[in-house]
């Protein structure tokens, strides 16, 4: 069943990539079914398969086919999409990589066609046979069917005693058009082909260049070398090199200090005949991948690419390193399977500069230098629990002087209280959460007309580190007690936490609605406790108000503080009056108790009758019987 799409949505199928034989390319799909909207086709172009261009437009929706006439597909795979544009939308196919077919006619003693090339797509493109036909063109002119394969890979015997064979690949799609490859050919004959050679090693110069290094053919019919460098999963042939002791390369086309490169060699004797090639067992370049410095443990850890396939098996790495343009030293030594290294006890402020070396069996392969630069983080230098003091609503707000040059810290705020002693992390506010000098925070959370609470402050750095403690800090509890008719008699718990002591405890009394700003009186700082004399006091509602304040010593701190208790309230006991008679309609209308003041929450007046009935009622102190 075919998809469906939305209108401007379906793209085209694109079915095949033909390769020509002078290196165009025509690339073939299938039109979208519904063509409602069409604009015109895009084809697009790349020849690598990351960065791709737009190369040309079609109008008219029922093409089904574009040729590409220069784009060397010979050379190398190219590859290519067609988006379609609606009005209302675009729809790209899938992308389609041309069949690039690379052709090794080494083996030893007896000729023999590698041929090797890659798939259009993964998976291949609907309706592809998915089976490849290699066909062989021998002699000039005349191409036959010589073997099909579902692979990528192919080994052909040749039998000629020397001549030019040529080999192309196909692969049909049910839509009507074919794949083919660019063609490939190379001399053949019956010959002794030369040893594969030994690859030493690769590594990286002074100067940011691929070194490549190998030992001179055991066949001394060898005219020199072939540089292989493994490009998009492709082997690439990058240099000729001719002499037979010629057993250096550089490769100063790449740049091995950004990207690991790998790289494989052959030998080609007096007839132009390859050895087979280090293909299966490539070396490639050591990338430092990179540097990383940790300020809290004043680390640097270094990671880096493996070096494959060494031989003899690879021993381990060593990291050397340079401080400050200092000659490089051993830092350490890692086993093979280990691609980091952690340096440790760095100094902050110093530039450390590392490269890695592979060793194996007296030879090594060396990367790239990389650097970095270290530095120390700033530490909170103090925090000071400035007050604690509690509001008229119980909750507590307390002041607190933190260091503000820091970068990054949290400032953990911990209390306990008398009923519940164990501390408890009760707030953690970021150094970004800070918006006023001094800190204030408001513990919503505390009760402090039931119990005193002890506050204090650990600062956590920006490592984790519990970098500092402050004082610790103690509210005030007031309690109240009413020892005579005419005397209410305050108690109260110590404040603590100024190193310069208390100066004074003020006692702030509350009449009526107005609330003071002002004490009335004050005591000594070692008096916890306090009475207070009512008897010649007008205050018509018979309840008192009271807080004590807790005042700083003046010394050496920048701050003069003063801390508050929490508000208690104190009721004079009323004085009830009952008349003995009353007269509807006269002076006293109404039969009620008569009270100097009522500051009692719940009230109730019953009048019975001599047989016992209920006769009057009311919560009302001020509602009488009529």
């Amino acid at each position: 069943m075919l998809p469906l799409y939305l209108i401007g949505q379906e793209p085209a199928q694109l079915n095949c990539v033909e390769v020509l034989a002078d290196g165009s390319v025509t690339i073939w799909w299938t039109p979208p079914s519904n063509s409602t909207g069409f604009d015109k086709y895009e084809i697009y172009y790349s020849p690598n398969g990351i960065s791709f261009t737009k190369i040309d437009e079609i109008n008219t929706p029922l093409t089904n086919h574009y040729d590409d006439l220069n784009t060397n597909a010979n050379l190398a795979s190219r590859y290519y999409f067609v988006k379609v544009i609606y009005a209302v939308g675009e729809a790209n196919s899938d992308t389609l990589q041309s069949i690039f077919l690379q052709l090794d006619n080494n083996a030893p003693l007896y000729n023999q066609a590698d041929l090797f090339w890659n798939a259009l797509s993964n998976p291949s493109p609907g309706g592809s046979s998915g089976i490849y036909k290699i066909f062989e063109e021998y002699p000039i002119g005349n191409w036959f069917e010589r073997a099909t394969t579902t692979s990528l890979t192919e080994t052909l015997d040749v039998i000629v005693c020397l001549d030019s064979i040529s080999f192309r690949i196909e692969m049909e799609n049910s839509s009507g058009c074919k794949s083919v490859s660019n063609i490939s050919g190379a001399i053949f004959k019956d010959a002794i082909y030369p040893l594969k050679p030994d690859f030493d090693s690769v590594s990286i110069n002074n100067l940011g260049e691929a070194v490549l290094g190998w030992q001179p053919a055991a066949d001394t019919d060898v005219e020199g070398y072939i540089i292989y460098r493994l490009e998009n999963a492709a082997w690439i042939e990058i240099q000729r090199i001719d002499g037979y002791n010629s057993v250096f390369y550089t490769d100063a086309s790449v740049d091995p200090c950004e990207n690991v490169f790998t790289y494989a060699i052959a030998a080609f004797d007096s007839c132009g005949n390859k050895s087979p090639g280090t293909f299966s067992e490539p070396l490639n370049t050591i990338l430092i991948e990179d540097v990383v410095f940790d300020v809290c443990s004043m680390s640097n850890t270094v990671t880096w690419s493996p070096y494959i396939n060494a031989q003899p098996s690879l021993e381990g790495y060593k990291i050397y390193c340079s401080v400050d343009g200092s000659p490089f030293s051993q830092a350490g030594f890692v086993a093979p399977d280990q691609l980091s290294f952690v340096h440790s006890g760095l100094l902050g402020g110093s530039n450390y500069n590392y490269f890695v070396q592979a060793v194996f069996g007296g030879k090594s392969s060396t990367s790239c230098q990389l650097s970095v630069t270290t530095y120390s983080y700033q530490e909170p230098q103090f925090v000071y629990l400035a007050n604690a003091s509690v509001l008229a609503s119980n909750e507590v707000e307390l002041t607190i002087d933190v260091d503000t040059l820091v970068n990054t810290c949290t400032w953990e705020i911990w209390s306990s209280s008398e009923t519940d002693p164990t501390p408890k992390l009760i707030a953690s506010i970021s150094r970004s959460e800070l918006t006023g000098f001094p800190l204030v925070y408001t513990d919503e959370s505390a009760d402090a007309a039931t119990a005193y609470y002890n506050y204090y402050i650990i600062v956590v750095d920006s490592c984790g580190n519990n970098a500092l403690e402050s004082n610790q800090v103690t509210t005030i509890k007031l309690s109240g007690s009413q020892p005579a008719a005419d005397l209410n008699q305050l108690d109260w718990t110590a404040f603590n936490g100024w190193e310069e002591g208390i100066e004074k405890y003020y006692i702030f009394r509350i009449v009526g609605d107005e609330i003071p700003t002002l004490p009335f009186d004050s005591v000594s700082p070692t008096t916890l406790t306090y009475q207070d004399d009512i008897a010649s006091i007008d205050n018509t509602s018979g309840v008192f108000g009271y807080w004590v304040q807790a005042k700083q010593n003046s010394g050496n701190s920048s701050y003069r503080e003063a801390s508050n208790s929490n508000r208690i309230y104190l009721a004079e006991e009323s004085s009830l009056y009952m008349p003995n008679a009353f007269r509807p309609g006269g002076n006293s209308a109404e039969y009620k108790p008569v009270y100097q003041y009522f500051t009692g929450t719940q009230y109730l007046f019953q009048i019975y009758n001599r047989w016992g009935q209920l006769i009057f009622e009311t919560s009302n102190p001020e509602e009488g019987w009529n």
